[in-house]
């Protein structure tokens, strides 16, 4: 995000915010990293089990193998769980046990934890999953439900897979998470699309064709919030994914941009500049019952991109008040403010993680490129987490604090990607054909 007061276009404002065009000269100091090992992913809990496919029946031989293979890929993609793979004796063998609880002494003398089977059937009332989980050891039961769905297999695979993961970590799992991002057209302009947590199942909500950047999704609203153009100025705009109509939260004179909505939905913070001749912007708040703006930040400078802690009390943003733009955090009232970056000249895009112990913002390496970094509330620490060529924009951290989705361009091409927290398992995420900016998770 480019924090130039003396700037009065915002063509060159959203530019910047959506791919992160700018270079600015920075150093990381290598002495203040974290601690990787605290918060990697090698140190986090891990499962060690195999799948049993227990056949099927109404479906095709290829949908049952789809419906297999997308267990299989929704266990590996939450990075809980290594499968350990099975040659199809054993698993044929093992399937009787999985139904009758019986006791597998040698899958579980090589460390299986658990044996999880999968049955489908399709008739007039839908898809059906049967879905087991046992302990090796003594056979017992750890999960053991039907579930039905009219739609796609996607929908039962996924809301067994998230059980699976509660059953083993006591955590929520995301399988049935839902991203929202803008997405470059064809021809011209971008809109407003949304997809599955594993890149699958895209739709697209608007064509405006216009410029459009910045969503919010709340679950509890029902709604997903973003910046527009629809009107030629930037405004805030409610999307009900309800209904499909859309209405101006925010369409004062100038920049009307950056939303962000606490995890309850309740609270909603943006930048504004409430002028067409200045564009530096403050922090405001929004209240949906009375529709009031309350300021937050009082100064000449500009300061945007609001993100709220996991419990509302506090926001990080961005400002420029020191010179440069730099990550600071402040209370949900305006008070408090405290800087919380200092390394280097370009530090924006904050988004705070749903444990409220890391947040994850844009910075510069030493080519001058954007990447992905992480610090802490208090400031002070940070690490770089993504590294290479090209230009990492935009983080948001997905329900369960576990991964990071961010966009990646490479030769003006922007991309999807995920990764776990600590920066590993980095891969491009869906088969969008062009330009992704601004992904977000919906909140629960």
């Amino acid at each position: 995000m480019v924090l130039d007061r003396s700037s009065r276009t915002i063509r060159i404002l959203v530019p910047v915010l959506a791919f992160g065009t700018i270079f600015l000269g920075v150093f990381l100091a290598k002495g203040n990293a974290i601690d990787l090992s605290v918060i990697s992913n090698q140190t986090a809990l891990f499962f060690k089990v195999a799948y049993v496919p227990l056949g099927s029946r109404g479906l095709l031989s290829k949908e049952t193998a789809y419906a297999s293979d997308l267990i299989l890929k929704d266990l590996r993609e939450s990075g809980y769980f290594e499968i350990e793979a099975l040659s199809n004796p054993v698993k044929k063998s093992l399937s009787n046990m999985i139904v009758t609880g019986e006791s597998s002494r040698t899958l579980a003398g090589i460390g299986i934890e658990g044996i999880i089977g999968a049955q489908f059937i399709r008739d007039g009332e839908g898809t059906h999953l049967i879905g087991v989980v046992r302990d090796p050891v003594n056979g017992s039961a750890l999960l053991s439900k039907q579930y039905t769905t009219s739609g796609n297999v996607r929908v039962v695979v996924h809301r067994f897979v998230d059980e699976i993961i509660y059953q083993f970590t006591g955590f929520k799992g995301v399988a049935e998470g839902k991203i929202a991002f803008i997405g470059k057209n064809k021809r011209y302009g971008y809109d407003l699309y949304t997809m599955d947590f594993d890149g699958e199942g895209l739709h697209r909500l608007t064509y405006d064709r216009v410029l459009a950047y910045s969503p919010a999704w709340s679950l509890g609203l029902h709604s997903i919030i973003y910046t527009s153009y629809l009107h030629q100025s930037p405004q805030i705009l409610r999307y009900d994914l309800t209904t499909g109509r859309r209405s101006p939260l925010a369409r004062f004179s100038g920049l009307n941009i950056t939303p962000s909505l606490t995890r309850s939905g309740k609270e909603l913070a943006m930048a504004l500049s409430k002028s067409d001749l200045s564009q530096h912007t403050e922090i405001y708040e929004y209240n949906f019952k009375d529709r009031h703006f309350e300021q937050l930040t009082f100064t000449r400078n500009n300061n945007l991109s609001p993100s709220w802690s996991p419990n509302g009390n506090q926001m990080a943003f961005v400002s420029d008040r020191d010179g440069h733009p730099q990550i600071f955090v402040m209370d949900s009232d305006g008070s408090n403010i405290h800087r919380i970056t200092f390394s280097g000249f370009y530090n924006v895009s904050p988004s705070w993680s749903p444990q409220g112990d890391l947040i994850a913002y844009v910075c510069m390496n030493e080519n001058h490129r954007p990447k992905i970094c992480l610090t802490v509330p208090e400031g002070g620490k940070h690490v770089q987490i993504t590294h290479g060529p090209g230009q990492d924009d935009s983080p948001d951290w997905s329900p369960d604090g576990r991964t990071l989705i961010f966009t990646h361009q490479v030769k003006g091409h922007s991309y999807l990607e995920k990764m776990f927290m600590d920066g590993s398992h980095e891969h491009r995420l869906g088969t969008f054909p062009r330009s992704v900016i601004t992904p977000v998770w919906a909140i629960r």
